[in-house]
């Protein structure tokens, strides 16, 4: 009696993909320099097409946002392929989570400085974010610090879908950055919610568990509290000056210094403030004097090249004007704009 047996051979489709990444990612590691500066070039042109009002910033907006919906999903198609194949799952999705970071990262960069002030909350918001984008692109750190564990990841992950949210999401969906930062915070901790329990059950120690679940409650908290120091990304002041006199939204000279006795013509803060196409957004002028503030609200949209003109008028003073006066435009959660001076003399 013979006995014959047949032993099964994979598709050819299953063997060509796994050996095609593999050879793509050793073609990435051979240039690693290479996703970073695409990543950077995008953000810097997105920023580049933002100031211009171009629809292109949008779409590159809606790009960097396909990589937030990636984080979100990552676990899920993590535990798919590792079911298909083992090992699978790991490599495919490290690979393009970091990839989708550093996208994310970099294209939020040119976004953050464009918005920076002399601010210290800002400047630390901003280096803690180049920071984490030289991590992606530094593979031995980022496997070692981020990728070998899954609570590291999907914390890092989170921070990743924050400045996502905060940087891209006004530009794609019209939001103003005070309804933006609250559904940022939302989804990230929505996110950790969800991926507590993977997070959880590959760290070993007690001590090490405490510690994750400390700063997932602690961290959404801390950057709410310390709203007013995020960057207000995609918000530039393109003109600002004090002045006495404004015609048609134009303002007239400059001033610096004023006496007590001129003071009686009113004095103009003006500012030209560009925002993302289809952004409605309000701002705050916030006049400060010997330890008093008065806020005056106005409301600025998005789409001008030259930034929307806008202005706030004051014209009674107190006994007690002389002195520097500070003149700062924000948004209504405090993040500084810009910064003005005049100096009224006795």
């Amino acid at each position: 009696m013979e006995i014959q047996t047949t032993v099964s051979q994979p598709e050819p489709n299953e063997v060509e993909s796994p050996q095609k990444l593999t050879r793509l990612v050793r073609f990435l590691d051979r240039v690693p320099w290479l996703i970073p500066t695409i990543s950077f070039a995008t953000g810097v042109a997105g920023f580049v097409m933002v100031k211009r009002g171009a629809d292109l910033a949008r779409v590159i907006a809606i790009a960097a946002l396909a990589g937030w919906l990636w984080l979100l999903i990552e676990p899920l198609v993590r535990r798919f392929l590792e079911r298909r194949r083992s090992g699978i799952g790991k490599f495919v999705a490290n690979f393009l989570t970091q990839s989708l970071q550093q996208e994310v990262l970099f294209f939020s960069l040119p976004f953050l400085f464009g918005a920076l002030q002399r601010d210290v909350g800002q400047i630390a918001f901003i280096s803690i974010a180049a920071a984490a984008a030289a991590l992606t692109a530094i593979d031995p750190l980022y496997e070692r610090w981020i990728a070998a564990r899954a609570a590291t990841r999907l914390l890092f992950h989170a921070y990743c879908s924050l400045i996502a949210a905060v940087v891209v999401v006004p530009m794609v969906v019209h939001l103003s950055l005070e309804d933006a930062l609250p559904l940022a915070l939302g989804a990230v901790g929505v996110w950790l919610l969800l991926t507590a329990p993977m997070s959880l059950r590959s760290l070993r120690s007690t001590r090490h568990k405490l510690i994750w679940v400390a700063c997932s409650i602690l961290a959404p908290m801390l950057v709410w509290l310390l709203r007013a120091h995020v960057p207000p990304a995609g918000l530039a002041v393109t003109q600002a000056v004090i002045t006495q006199s404004i015609v048609d939204r134009t303002p007239g000279p400059a001033i610096r210094t004023l006496t007590k006795a001129e003071l009686s013509a009113g004095v103009v803060a003006f500012a030209a403030i560009r925002a993302p196409s289809g952004v409605a957004q309000s701002i705050i002028f916030e006049w400060r004097h010997a330890g008093e503030t008065e806020r005056i609200a106005s409301e600025i949209r998005g789409g001008n090249d030259s930034g929307w003109r806008t202005y706030s008028r004051k014209e009674l003073f107190p006994a007690n004007a002389p002195g520097r006066w500070i003149v700062d435009v924000k948004t209504p959660q405090g993040q500084l704009l810009k910064r003005m001076r005049f100096t009224v003399k006795d």
